[in-house]
C-alpha cells in the first residue's frame, strides 16, 4: 500500500530476503538466522570499520570465552538478577553458563595484573558473541535474536577520569553513527525504578550519586534527552542511544553505561599517587551496538540501497557478449586490488535484463562494455537512478576509492 503516492517502507525482514542477506530455519530455531555470503559480508565491514576505528581511539582489543562457571557470575550479580535471561547447563559437578554479556570476563583481565594511577584508563574492546534467552514472542529476523554479536567495551578509570572518558566514549559513538548514517536516534537517560529495587545491586546512594553524575554529563554534552525510569542495567545508569524501526516500535541500538558496583564486587583496584590502593569506576561502552539490530535498522533506513562504502556489492560489470568478457575481466582485475567489491555478470540474457536484475537487487554502480568502451578504454557508469557517465579506467578507480575512504552517503557524478 503507498499513501500519498509515497511507497510504504518494508521491514528489514522482507528487504533481508528480498536482497539475499540472510535467512530463517525452523531446523535450526527462532532467533537465530543465518547471515548469507552477502550478509556476512556487510557484518565484516562493519567489524573491521569500528575495530579499526576503537584501535585509533587506544582500545586494547582482547578475546575472551562464551561461557563461564557459575561462579564468575555470582560475582558479578547476574546469576542472582539475570539468570532467567541466560543459556544454563551442568557438565559433571559444574554449572556453566553462555555469556550475556562479556564484561565480567574482560573484569578478569584487568584483574590479572597490578595497575599504578598512571595506566588508568584501560581500553578493552572485543567483538563478542552474546547470547540471552529471548522470549519467542519477542523474536523479529536481526533486531531480537538468541545470538548476536556486540561491540562491546570496558573503559576503567579513575574517578577524576570519568568526565573526560565519557565524552571520549560518546563521541566514537557519535562518530560512527554518523559514518554510517543512522538518522533518528534519540537519546535516554535510563534509571533504575526504586520501587522495584530487587532487579537491581542495593546501594541507593550509589544509584543517585551515578544518575545525576551521568544527568549532569548529559547536560554538558548539549545533547537533549529524554528519562526513562526502570530501564537501568541493574549495575548503573546508562544512556540508550534509541530508534524506531519502520513499525514504530522503539529499540536500542547502542548503550553507554556508567558502573559504580562491578569494580568493587570483583575486585578491580589500582594504586593512586600516596602508594594507597582505590577502586576504580567503569564505562561500559559499546560503539555501533549488536551488528546484526543496527544491520536491520541500516536495511529499513536505505531500504536497501546502502551507501557505496559499506555495500557488500559495489560494483557489476555487464559485457555485452561474450567478445567483451576479456576486457570486463581485465577492468575487474584493475578494481579488486583497490579493494571494490566488484563482480562480472557473464550470463547470457540480455543487457536489459542483467541491468534491470542489478537494479532489483540495489548494486549501487553497473558497468556496461560494449564495442565503444573497448575502443576508447573507458567505462560506461551507470548508477541506480539512470544517470551514467563515461570514465577511464583509471578516474573510475580513483573515483571508487573515494567514496569509500570519503565515507560518501551518495553517489554523486
Amino acid at each position: 500500500m503507498e499513501k500519498n503516492n509515497v511507497p510504504e517502507k518494508k521491514d528489514h525482514g522482507f528487504l533481508g530476503k528480498k536482497l539475499g542477506y540472510f535467512i530463517q530455519s525452523p531446523e535450526v530455531g527462532a532467533g537465530l538466522p543465518l547471515l548469507t555470503p552477502k550478509g556476512a559480508k556487510l557484518k565484516q565491514i562493519l567489524k573491521r570499520f569500528v575495530e579499526d576505528e576503537e584501535e585509533k581511539r587506544g582500545y586494547q582489543a582482547v578475546e575472551t570465552p562464551v561461557m563461564a562457571k557459575s561462579d564468575l557470575y555470582r560475582i558479578s550479580g547476574h546469576w542472582e538478577l539475570y539468570r532467567d535471561g541466560m543459556f544454563s547447563f551442568k557438565d559433571d559437578e559444574e554449572e556453566l553458563a553462555l555469556r550475556p554479556m562479556s564484561c565480567p570476563f574482560q573484569f578478569m583481565l584487568y584483574k590479572s595484573e597490578k595497575h599504578s594511577y598512571r595506566d588508568l584508563p584501560v581500553r578493552y574492546s572485543e567483538t563478542a558473541s552474546l547470547f540471552r534467552k529471548e522470549a519467542s514472542g519477542a523474536m523479529h529476523g536481526l533486531a531480537r535474536m538468541r545470538q548476536f554479536t556486540l561491540s562491546d567495551g570496558h573503559i576503567i578509570c579513575r574517578p577524576d577520569q570519568v568526565e573526560a572518558v565519557f565524552f571520549e566514549a560518546l563521541d566514537l559513538i557519535n562518530y560512527i553513527a554518523g559514518a554510517i548514517g543512522l538518522e533518528n536516534v534519540w537519546y535516554r537517560l535510563s534509571l533504575h525504578d526504586p520501587e522495584n529495587l530487587s532487579k537491581y545491586i542495593d546501594n541507593p546512594p550509589a544509584w543517585k550519586e551515578s544518575e545525576e553524575r551521568l544527568r549532569i554529563l548529559l547536560e554538558k554534552s548539549g545533547l537533549k534527552f529524554t528519562e526513562k525510569r526502570g530501564e537501568a542495567a541493574f549495575y548503573g545508569p546508562k544512556v540508550d542511544f534509541q530508534m524506531k524501526n519502520v513499525f514504530g516500535k522503539e529499540d536500542t541500538v547502542i548503550t553507554l553505561q556508567l558502573d559504580f558496583a562491578l569494580a568493587e564486587r570483583f575486585g578491580l583496584s589500582y594504586i593512586d599517587e600516596n602508594g594507597e590502593e582505590k577502586t576504580p569506576l567503569i564505562i561500559h561502552r559499546s560503539s555501533i551496538g549488536c551488528y546484526e539490530r543496527t544491520i536491520a535498522f541500516l536495511l529499513e533506513q536505505y531500504q536497501g540501497r546502502l551507501p557505496f562504502w559499506f555495500s557488500p556489492e559495489q560494483v557489476i560489470i555487464i559485457p555485452v557478449s561474450e567478445k567483451y568478457e576479456n576486457y570486463a575481466n581485465e577492468v575487474l582485475n584493475r578494481l579488486k586490488p583497490a579493494s571494490i567489491r566488484v563482480s562480472v555478470d557473464k550470463r547470457s540474457f540480455s543487457v536489459s535484463k542483467r541491468i534491470s536484475e542489478a537494479q532489483k537487487m540495489l548494486v549501487p554502480l553497473m558497468v556496461v562494455i560494449g564495442d565503444k568502451e573497448i575502443g576508447n578504454s573507458t567505462l560506461s557508469v551507470r548508477k541506480l537512478d539512470g544517470e551514467s557517465r563515461v570514465f577511464a579506467i583509471e578516474e573510475f578507480v580513483e573515483f571508487a576509492q573515494k567514496l569509500v575512504s570519503e565515507k560518501k552517503q551518495e553517489i554523486k557524478f
